[in-house]
């Protein structure tokens, strides 16, 4: 189970991940990635090579969501509440849960608002399993008791 510092970089990660996509108008090229993870290290976040990788995932496929929508204006609420949501799960079911716990996740994403479409469910289904390889690489972190420093911005 994730600890308060730990949950801190979590839900972190995905809150710089979401803004930097928008930020980037869902386009970047390897030195801005770099830079980014640069970005994240200046935070405090400690990132392990599988971490990069995951937050890597993410980033992509929020890129798919931003480049999909149709609504630019509210892209970042969607690409927030996708990476919160999703956040809030893989900690609840900590990074393990079947098919069923799936559809009830959705469904209750629906029942808040969070219209997907088939492309979106596609690219929903790629921040879930990237959300949670972030949260195992984020449990298996030596520095996962660090505190990152959530003032700066």
């Amino acid at each position: 189970m994730m600890n308060k510092k730990m949950t801190e970089t979590f839900d972190r990660l995905l809150e710089l991940a979401s803004d930097f996509v928008e930020r980037q108008k869902g386009t970047w090229d390897h030195t801005t990635w770099l830079g980014f993870l640069d970005e994240v290290q200046k935070k405090g976040i400690e990132l392990t090579t599988d971490m990069e990788r995951y937050v890597g995932l993410v980033l992509e496929t929020l890129k798919k969501v931003y480049n999909a929508s149709t609504n630019i204006d509210g892209i970042r609420n969607v690409m927030i509440d996708m990476s919160s949501q999703t956040a809030d799960f893989v900690k609840k079911t900590r990074g393990v849960w079947n098919q069923s716990d799936g559809e009830v996740f959705l469904k209750e994403l629906r029942q808040k608002g969070l219209n997907l479409n088939e492309d979106m469910m596609s690219y929903f289904g790629g921040v879930l399993e990237a959300v949670k390889g972030i949260y195992a690489s984020i449990n298996k972190s030596p520095d996962r008791n660090k505190t990152p420093d959530t003032d700066k911005k």
